[in-house]
Order: structure tokens, then sequence, then C-alpha cells
């Protein structure tokens, strides 16, 4: 169902149908505007390959990194490194905050002066982890920042995601044989897609086990007493 070439498939539809890739979430969104994001919830390796891989195709999408995961730090220095890279690439790279962590949303601020500070970019969008909470209050800002759950990027645009490994196609389909009065949000989260598997348990556990290699690495390397 998800490998890089379908993932090429689809995009070429959506553009070849007069879709409007865009990265800048604050202009006047129209039916022929095409926001592609990729909330990044297992690995930044696999959103650097995938922004590799849109920057072939001529394609600039909005990446969000989580700075709160227990699955990857987005502040190490090889992953730093990685999500600068993708900035280059003329992608936009932003914050996946997830509220859960925190006692309330002030603390948003925090994660976006160290986001801002550590990569140089404008936090100027933000998207939610776990939104359930969002969504029956979806046109809240956080600390005045907007959030992709907003009623403008939310209900009036198609909003059609992969999330939990949906197949997404049967959407697209619908949404490109109909008439187009909205213009598309679409959630791609990058591990469907770069990962290894014919279904999301498989895709996972392929991750997993290429993140224990990793892991084993880094410990050796910084762990001499480590002889496994």
């Amino acid at each position: 169902m998800f490998n890089i070439k379908r993932y090429e498939d689809l995009i070429k539809s959506l553009v070849n149908a007069g879709l409007k890739p865009t990265t800048n979430w604050n202009e006047k969104l129209s039916s022929n505007s095409l926001l592609i994001r990729h909330d990044v919830d297992f690995s930044i390796e696999y959103a650097h390959q995938l922004a590799l891989f849109e920057s072939q195709l001529k394609i600039c999408s909005t990446f969000f990194f989580l700075l709160s995961s227990n699955l990857y730090n987005s502040m190490s220095a090889h992953n730093q490194k990685l999500i600068k890279e993708i900035a280059d690439m003329e992608h936009k790279v932003s914050i996946h905050f997830d509220h859960t962590v925190y006692e309330n949303l002030e603390y948003f601020k925090h994660e976006k002066n160290i986001f801002e500070n550590i990569f140089g970019k404008k936090v100027d969008i933000v998207s939610i982890h776990r939104p359930r909470d969002f969504l029956n209050n979806n046109n809240v800002t956080l600390s005045g920042t907007p959030q992709t759950y907003q009623d403008i990027f939310f209900k009036k645009m198609k909003y059609i995601s992969d999330s939990a490994g949906k197949d997404i196609f049967p959407n697209i389909t619908k949404y490109l044989e109909q008439p187009r009065a909205l213009g598309l949000h679409l959630l791609i989260h990058p591990i469907w897609w770069m990962g290894l598997g014919s279904n999301p348990t498989e895709i996972i556990d392929t991750w997993r086990n290429e993140n224990l290699d990793f892991i084993t690495s880094e410990i050796k390397n910084n762990c001499k007493v480590y002889k496994n």
C-alpha cells in the first residue's frame, strides 16, 4: 500500500490536476492550494529521505518535529544536521507540539524559542500531536501561532490523512474526480512511505530493528566497557 513509487505517482497526479504545493500557511489559500504536511512521529532519518525525494520532484512541503519525543531527539547533533539540511532544501520546518507532556499550552512558548534559536527558522505554523482535544475547539492558536487544525486548514480545505497507516488513495481518487471547490491539506507520515513492510506493523518493526542497530552503535561509541 505504501512505497516511494506510489508516493511519486500520488504527488504527480495532484500536480497534474492543477494543485500547487505551497509551504506558506499564511497566504490566501484557494481551490488550487496544496499543503503537504509531514508529522514526524518516528524517524528524522525517514523525514530526511522523503525531503530529498520531494526535492528531486521539485516540490516543497512542511515537516513538523517533536521536541519532547521518547523515540527521537531533535536536539542531537546528528538530528540537528538533518533538520537543517531539510530546511536548506527549501522545505519548511516547524514544531510538532505534544501538549500532553505539559501542564498547560503556555509551554509552547519555550519550545518555540528553542526551535527558533537552534534552527534559525521562524515558527509561524504548528502541528498538534494527538489533536483530539483540539478538534472541539480547533480555532485556538498557541500563543498566537496558528495551528494546522484551525478551520481554515481543516474545514475550509479538503483534509486527507494517512494516520495509523490508513489507505489514502480512495479519498484522493474521489477528491480528484469531483469538481474541486476546496484546496487540499494532505498529511503524510514519512514512516509509512520510507519504511519497509507490507503493513503498518511490519513497517514499524523494521524501523524498530534499524533503531536498535543505531542505539547499539551509539552505546559502543560512548561506553567502552560494553562488549556485546
